[in-house]
């Protein structure tokens, strides 16, 4: 995109201010220079001092990918596991952290299920996503529970511009079937924005064992919607939902079991962004996510006795109700924010405990004097489970010349137990404590035209982490606060464009470490890296990405040794005319034989071909 310089130098004056009020407030046509989940308000990316990734609905087009698990996979700092093809269960590790320590955000709704603790981000299609921002680091002093090892905040399309009917067909291996359709536009005082898709996949056997050799297949419908109506020049009203429903097969296996699993998950929201003077705005709002998980199948006669069915469901109702508060003042920028969490299960397992409420309250500052930047936060999380739990935030950051900085940053965060963690029958442990973590780091950004450069070095140290462990009574597992975590690492990345060339590299070099045994943490690297180009020129866009795994272990005590490897993956793109494209995307180019998880398949080399329709 190119860059508009006076909106440019609007954005940094107003930033200078030491505050930004609501996005539509300032009119900001350069949302892809605006960052909201670093610090809860929209900021410009070079005032930003954590470690951010911003990844726009172009960039997610061009990529020809369709599933968030794909695209987030050479993100810098993430690593991840998915027992399967499309659907499968998946984690990620955020700076070596564990996944429950990802706190996963869409519109600003929480979505990591409190049961697992974990997002299900197999579920949750590209086709709906018109941005993606990745904070790493710990964020508890801003979000609360979770948010340990970092935060991946997805926002769904939005409306503007003139009406527009957008769409994609899709064919590939694995007998894939995919088509989405978008309708986004805005009015006057409206803006819209609707969303749909469906795809299909016969996929491949996610077991390697011979008795589970079929087809796991994978089937997903989703849609989502945004609304904003400006009620009057200072008070826009937002209304915004989205809903995935994933069928997913798994150990299909004609000798030992057939299961399937339907999972839906969504949210539906409503806010008041008000500007309530020149230095002072609010938001107000209220969400709702709702989450159910079917599961059936069919245990053989061995190994577990004589055949049988089995059938099992879970409820999941969270309400969010939150009300923000943003100003100017003489001594800097505040910020204020109350916030109350309610969850609800149900379905036939049979949690003993079945609700929990969660009240919090968050104070921010920050001033910025010449050069330096101060910034502190303390949030308190008052939980009905486990009382009272508090973090924060301190950092100062110095801006060397107009293009670089560097900053220094504490801060504590900490993870409430899951409901599986506490009460799943038979085996879920009520005493269990929250998961508590101290970060350190220091980081230097360097932002220009066509050319960004960040390097972070940090330390986070986990304890009373909850691990799950054998009990020795009837091979049942429980889990307890025995272990702690040392995570230690740097992550370098660039980009530049030169020309007609766009090059991209990121390294993470890091000591995921059980500090507890000394022992390398399960299934994350001591280093991971991903290198790209792509090249535009005579309609044709050209792209070519490897990605590089370090070596794993499968289990905690570092004998289940998974091995390195590197994954090519290739594409191309050409104009048909101005509003139709063709995009083909070869996965896996030179059919590497690899493992995430030891026991599992993985794709192998497979081809994808789309046709788009994008009214310029």
């Amino acid at each position: 995109m190119q860059r508009n310089t006076l909106a440019v130098l609007r954005v940094a004056l107003f930033n200078a201010g030491l505050f930004t009020l609501p996005v539509q407030a300032q009119d900001i046509p350069l949302l892809d220079e605006i960052v909201v989940t670093a610090t809860r308000i929209p900021t410009s990316l070079d005032r930003i001092d954590r470690d951010v990734t911003v990844i726009k609905r172009e960039e997610i087009e061009a990529a020809g990918q369709t599933t968030l698990v794909e695209l987030l996979r050479g993100t810098p700092g993430i690593e991840i596991n998915q027992i399967g093809g499309a659907g499968a269960a998946s984690s990620v590790f955020l700076r070596g952290a564990n996944a429950q320590h990802t706190l996963v955000l869409v519109d600003g709704v929480r979505m990591n299920s409190p049961t697992l603790g974990i997002a299900r981000l197999e579920h949750l299609p590209v086709q709906l996503i018109e941005r993606i921002e990745v904070v790493r680091g710990p964020m508890s002093h801003l979000y609360g529970s979770d948010a340990i090892g970092g935060v991946i905040q997805i926002f769904t399309r939005k409306g503007e511009g003139k009406p527009r009917l957008s769409g994609a067909l899709g064919l590939g291996a694995y007998d894939r079937k995919e088509a989405d359709i978008a309708l986004t536009g805005a009015g006057e005082r409206w803006r819209y924005a609707w969303a749909a898709g469906i795809s299909d996949q016969a996929g491949f056997s996610a077991k390697k064992q011979p008795a589970y050799q079929d087809k796991d297949g994978y089937r997903n419908e989703h849609l989502s919607f945004n609304l904003e109506f400006d009620a009057t020049s200072a008070h826009q009203l937002g209304l915004h939902g989205m809903h995935s429903k994933g069928e997913s097969q798994f150990d299909d296996g004609a000798t030992a079991f057939d299961s399937r699993a339907n999972a839906r998950t969504g949210n539906l929201g409503v806010n008041l962004k008000s500007t309530l003077s020149a230095d002072w705005a609010s938001e107000l709002r209220a969400d709702f996510a709702h989450e159910k998980v079917e599961t059936q199948g069919y245990f053989d006669a061995s190994p577990w006795g004589p055949g049988s069915t089995y059938a099992s469901r879970i409820d999941m109702d969270q309400w969010q109700y939150a009300w923000q508060l943003d100003g100017r003042t003489s001594l800097g920028a505040v910020q204020a924010l109350l916030e109350r969490l309610e969850w609800d299960v149900g379905g036939d397992v049979g949690y003993t405990v079945d609700r929990r409420t969660r009240n919090a309250v968050l104070l921010g500052w920050r001033r910025d004097v010449g050069a330096h930047g101060f910034q502190a936060s303390l949030r308190r999380d008052d939980d009905s489970q486990f009382g009272a739990h508090d973090t924060g935030m301190a950092s100062y950051a110095l801006a060397f010349s107009p293009h670089w900085r560097g900053s220094i940053a504490y801060a504590t965060a900490f993870r409430a137990p899951s409901f599986d963690d506490l009460y799943w029958p038979g085996a879920g442990n009520p005493a269990l404590q929250p998961e508590r973590g101290r970060n350190l780091e220091a980081g230097l950004r360097y932002t220009a035209t066509g050319r960004q450069f960040g390097a972070f070095v940090y330390r986070n140290k986990v304890q009373d982490l909850i691990q799950w462990a054998p009990t020795g009574v009837g091979g049942n597992w429980q889990p307890s606060n025995i272990a702690r975590a040392d995570m230690r690492g740097l992550t370098l990345s660039w980009q530049q464009t030169l020309g007609n060339y766009g090059l991209r590299a990121s390294l993470d070099l890091q000591d995921p470490e059980d500090a507890s045994t000394g022992k390398q943490l399960i299934l994350r690297s001591r280093q991971h890296a991903n290198l790209g180009v792509d090249y535009a020129a005579g309609g044709w866009n050209w792209a070519a990405d490897w990605l590089l795994q370090g070596e794993r272990y499968n289990d905690a005590a570092n004998t289940v040794r998974l091995s390195g490897y590197g994954l090519l993956h290739l594409s191309a793109a050409r104009e048909l005319s101005r509003d139709w494209s063709l995009l083909a995307r070869l996965e896996n180019a030179l059919d590497q034989d690899y493992e995430r998880s030891s026991g599992y398949n993985t794709p192998g080399r497979n081809l994808f071909v789309s046709l788009r329709y994008q009214p310029k």
